[in-house]
Formats: C-alpha cells, sequence, structure tokens
C-alpha cells in the first residue's frame, strides 16, 4: 500500500507545529521527505511509529536540514545499529550537512557516522532508486536557494511529481 505521512506543516518559523516534512511509503519502504527544523523530527517519527533509512532534503534552509542532523546522530549513537542510513540531496545540502556534523559530532560519533551514513550527492536530471522507488530529481531553479524536486515512480507505477 502507497501513502504519504504528514509529519509536519508550517512556515519557516512556527513554534507550536513542526516544520514540512513527509514520509513515502510503500510495502517495503520509508523515504522521508526533508526532516524539518530539529529534533523535533524524532518526535514526529516516534509518533507516527516510523523508522527511516533514507531521506531526500530539497534544499539546505534550516527548517529543511536540521532534523538530518539530530537523525544522523541518533543512528551514530544507537548501540547495535547495523542498517545504513541514506541521506539524498544536492551539493548545497551535502555540504551543509557535512559541516554541520563535522562541527558538532564527537571524534568517537563521527567514526560512527563514516560507518553507518552514506551520503548521496545527486545532480539535476539523476535518476537512482530508494528501495522500490524509482526517483528523478531535478533543480527547480530558485532563486532563493539550491532546490531538487523529485518525480517518484512507485511500484504500481503511480507516478508522484
Amino acid at each position: 500500500m502507497n501513502k504519504i505521512t504528514m509529519l509536519g506543516t508550517g512556515s519557516a518559523t512556527v513554534s507550536h507545529i513542526y516544520n514540512t516534512c513527509f514520509v513515502l511509503s510503500t510495502d517495503t519502504t520509508l523515504l522521508l521527505v526533508d526532516a524539518g527544523g530539529g529534533n523535533g523530527i524524532l518526535t514526529q517519527l516516534d509518533k507516527a511509529k516510523i523508522s527511516i533509512s533514507d531521506i531526500f532534503v530539497t534544499h539546505a534552509h534550516t527548517d529543511h536540514v536540521l532534523g538530518v542532523i539530530w537523525i544522523v546522530r541518533m543512528v551514530a549513537q544507537c548501540k547495535g545499529y547495523e542498517d545504513k542510513l541514506h541521506v539524498y540531496g544536492n551539493d548545497k545540502v551535502m555540504k551543509v550537512v557535512r559541516t554541520i556534523i563535522d562541527m558538532i559530532l564527537a571524534k568517537k560519533q563521527l567514526a560512527k557516522v563514516e560507518e553507518r551514513v552514506v551520503f548521496h550527492e545527486l545532480t539535476d536530471g539523476e535518476n537512482f532508486n530508494v528501495g522500490d522507488i524509482q526517483m528523478t530529481c531535478f533543480d527547480i531553479h530558485s532563486t532563493k536557494e539550491k532546490q531538487y524536486g523529485f518525480r517518484a515512480v512507485l511500484p504500481d507505477h503511480t507516478i508522484l511529481a
């Protein structure tokens, strides 16, 4: 069954709700799109009873990317974590996420990040698979921030764009 679970909605400066992010689900894949602006993503995922291993980050604004830092930190700290966390985004997203992680995580945590997290720097028009979802990312040509959208083809051939 395919579905979208909204974990947050609102503007960058909301104070009583969580920032925009959602999970795209198929029978075998859970893809988090953006991660909101902080550690509230951990609560939102817990409330929805969702454990993710793939994140697509559209752009590097704080209200979309800071939750990624918290997820990466939890993956690095979790004893016995044996999965891989995959983070997808454009070059700017990767630079921002890696810079923050390198600046704030302890050496021991950084070693676990290298073992447990795979960073996928995407280029405009790139095709890739996230589990059973076929993805094509594209530059939306925003004048504010380098930002990628995506086209997803689900296992039942439903197209989301």
